[in-house]
């Protein structure tokens, strides 16, 4: 079989993957939500359903009794000997918000001019949805197709607040494979085959109380010390890197499209420069009362060629000269900056995946990304991993967010390409 004829079987079952990506935006999985953890069981329960009616083995691991689920769903192919190939992808959503500033229901599934509607839709609902379908033919056609070797499905429960389970799985061997492919929005014409490094971190300021009519006389307010704490945290953006030679190819194919944008020339400096956003700020406990403790929650994506913890550093010594006694401590594991290089089988294997679907007429190569994903923790263990999947970048975390079914379909079409691609010509080299 030609993946040719699997592509038409993807086009002629779409309403099946459609409504596989709908079903999955009608749960909603918000992480952080008081209904998280029953909205991520759900989730899995879901993809369990419907890849064990494919044939495939569900494993769920959690890392003690009360930890959410993470899926290994494993099919077993023609269980010829071969490569593993994982696809991943995340069941958790950012919140929607106030819903009064969407124009539809966040968690409606609906579709409508071609576009399917809701939080997820983007990221990445929709991609896990284009993954899970996908596997299930590859299961179904994998004597026909000749593939060899086996095929993994990771469900994260936690992508959006640091990937932490998949991680520990990783850790404990509990997850392997040789290349790995994650369904996260990316350009149609760019995998993503690197990313910046995560320090997350927790800026916790001391003040003394006291009675607010007294301030600024009386008591120490921690909040004040926290406004001065946000600015001089602004100073992380001045530092810049020395990238390593190594992904020199991948930088220069990513400054060069960013530089094409029209929105902001600048874009390109994220790539050499720590990003900077102060997204949570908590204190004080009434309005009268000067406030004794400011919690202040910051994401900080480092570039390539700095470490996380040098970042930590200068952003501790930044905050002590505006607010002594103050304590800045990491908030997940930290990461650092990583890739996979252009030359390895999964990055090729996308690359001719998306020059077959799309075409010819615009340039196909990979990129890095300026924020972090689960890739890291896969790098982390020696997993080749590529980022590739359907979205519409201005609605990500955002209202209104959707995803085009055109998109959708394209995208299963690529995943298809990609995994018989490297499944039947592993470890051959990629000549095209």
């Amino acid at each position: 079989m030609s993946t040719r004829i699997i592509r038409q079987l993807i086009r002629s079952r779409q309403q099946e993957l459609v409504e596989l990506a709908a079903s999955f935006i009608r749960i909603p999985s918000e992480n952080p939500s008081p209904e998280f953890k029953k909205r991520s069981a759900e989730m899995g329960r879901h993809i369990s359903r419907y890849l064990a009616a494919k044939g495939f083995l569900i494993t769920e691991h959690r890392r003690s009794e009360s930890a959410l689920v993470t899926l290994v769903c494993d099919a077993p192919l023609t269980r010829v000997p071969g490569p593993r190939l994982l696809f991943c992808g995340h069941t958790d959503v950012v919140p929607a918000g106030d819903c009064s500033h969407w124009t539809f229901d966040p968690f409606s599934g609906e579709v409508r001019a071609g576009m399917l509607l809701g939080r997820g839709a983007s990221d990445m609902k929709g991609g896990l949805a284009s993954l899970v379908f996908v596997a299930g033919l590859l299961q179904e056609f994998a004597p026909t197709l000749n593939l060899k070797g086996s095929l993994g499905v990771i469900a994260s429960p936690d992508e959006e607040t640091g990937g932490i389970e998949v991680a520990s799985l990783l850790d404990q061997g509990l997850i392997k494979g040789d290349a790995c492919l994650i369904g996260e929005p990316s350009d149609p014409h760019h995998p993503n085959a690197g990313e910046k490094g995560k320090a997350w971190m927790q800026v916790i300021i001391p003040g003394q109380t006291d009675h607010g009519s007294l301030q600024p006389l009386y008591g120490i307010s921690a909040v004040r010390r926290g406004v001065a704490a946000v600015e001089a945290l602004s100073k992380l953006w001045e530092l810049k890197a020395t990238p390593p030679a190594e992904p020199c190819q991948l930088l220069y194919n990513t400054e060069w499209l960013l530089s094409q944008s029209q929105e902001n020339p600048l874009l390109s400096q994220l790539l050499y420069r720590p990003s900077y956003n102060p997204g949570v700020i908590q204190g004080g406990t009434n309005v009268n009362v000067v406030a004794d403790k400011c919690i202040i929650k910051v994401d900080t994506r480092v570039p390539f060629g700095m470490k996380p913890e040098f970042v930590l550093d200068v952003a501790r010594n930044l905050v002590s000269a505006v607010a002594p006694g103050a304590v800045v401590e990491p908030m997940v594991p930290c990461t650092n900056p990583n890739w996979t290089l252009e030359n390895r089988p999964i990055v090729r294997a996308i690359e001719l995946g998306i020059q077959r679907v799309l075409g010819m007429e615009e340039p196909v190569f990979s990129v890095l990304l300026l924020g972090s994903s689960d890739a890291s923790h896969f790098r982390r263990h020696g997993i080749d991993t590529v980022l590739y999947g359907p979205g519409l970048e201005q609605t990500i975390h955002g209202y209104d967010e959707r995803v085009s079914v055109e998109n959708l379909v394209e995208s299963a079409e690529i995943y298809a390409e990609t995994a018989v691609k490297y499944l039947r010509s592993f470890p051959r080299t990629f000549d095209g």
